[in-house]
């Protein structure tokens, strides 16, 4: 693992002593946690520099630790959505003492096996996403574990029954047995998950997802979502779509963007297509705003909208939107 070239570990006493200072990184030694310094993390994303202080727990660290809950998902580079915590998490036996700054402790009854990443121990994968849909948004829950579905990485009933490892009673597991069962191997990118997770909270009818349409010319695409009974098309654009890759002019973006604006007329002349929304993240993450935009284009809500939800009541966390 490159990042831990990042990490040194003194005191800073010693580097006063060589006249180095500590600020907010400009020009100056960054504090990273107690005893541990850095001048070169430049433009490293929240994630790798979780990932640093990870490797630089493990270099205090007497013994071997087994990361997990946010400081795995960012190793196992879990597409998470909203804020995750600067704490370096890793499991412990119940019993276990100790306590140091900007490390969380968690500890639990329901060790695991473990596999090694870039030199650092951490929770395996499908234990991982089960542990972030315990504790995390519902949103968030199912952007992992569709993410998981699509890339392969595990199968529904893998899921399961890690979720079926975790004790009755404990925290979120009804939240993580709820993401697991609404995820969709489809789905092929977080805002994708994000407005279906919207859509479920609101009582919308659960769209198809990926259908394809056809014209005369050929292929139109793929959409990201269709009402059949609507003729209703839900597009949803990331900031990646029309991204300009690096050494491209933008003439790129300008074709991407003519392209989008020629398959979407083409859709709109499609005989099953009577109507197209489109939103982006800023409108599909405020609770309720993307139920507003949806009721605008004919969508309403309904007592069944047809979502794979598991059996018994459902956690009342999940609605908190």
């Amino acid at each position: 693992m490159r990042l831990r070239s990042f990490v040194r570990s003194t005191s800073a006493a010693r580097l006063a002593a060589f006249g180095l200072s500590v600020g907010d990184g400009h020009g100056q030694l960054m504090r990273l946690r107690q005893a541990a310094y850095t001048s070169g993390l430049g433009d490293l994303s929240p994630d790798d520099v979780l990932i640093v202080k990870a490797c630089m727990v493990q270099q205090a660290t007497a013994r071997p630790v087994v990361f997990s809950h946010s400081t795995s998902d960012a190793i196992w580079a879990a597409p998470t959505i909203g804020t995750r915590t600067e704490l370096v998490e890793y499991v412990m036996p119940p019993g276990a003492q100790g306590r140091s700054a900007d490390v969380r402790r968690r500890r639990t009854g329901q060790m695991t096996e473990c596999v090694e990443i870039g030199g650092l121990l951490v929770t395996p994968y499908d234990r991982m996403v089960v542990d972030h849909a315990r504790h995390a948004q519902l949103e968030s829950a199912v952007s992992v574990c569709d993410n998981a579905l699509h890339l392969g990485l595990a199968t529904r009933e893998a899921l399961l029954a890690e979720h079926d490892r975790v004790p009755k009673g404990r925290r979120g597991r009804s939240m993580a047995q709820l993401a697991i069962h609404l995820a969709d191997a489809r789905a092929e990118s977080p805002l994708e998950s994000l407005s279906r997770t919207r859509m479920f909270q609101t009582s919308l009818p659960m769209p198809e997802l990926q259908a394809k349409f056809y014209d005369c010319d050929g292929l139109i695409g793929r959409t990201d979502f269709y009402w059949p009974v609507l003729g209703l098309v839900g597009e949803c654009d990331g900031a990646l779509k029309y991204a300009v890759p690096q050494g491209d002019s933008g003439q790129t973006a300008v074709d991407a963007l003519m392209q989008e604006k020629e398959r979407e007329k083409r859709l709109r002349r499609h005989s099953e297509v009577d109507d197209v929304a489109r939103w982006n993240w800023d409108e599909a993450l405020p609770p309720g705003r993307l139920h507003g935009l949806l009721a605008a284009h004919r969508l309403r809500s309904v007592l069944d909208g047809g979502w794979p939800v598991p059996d018994g009541p459902l956690p009342k966390r999940a609605f908190v939107c």
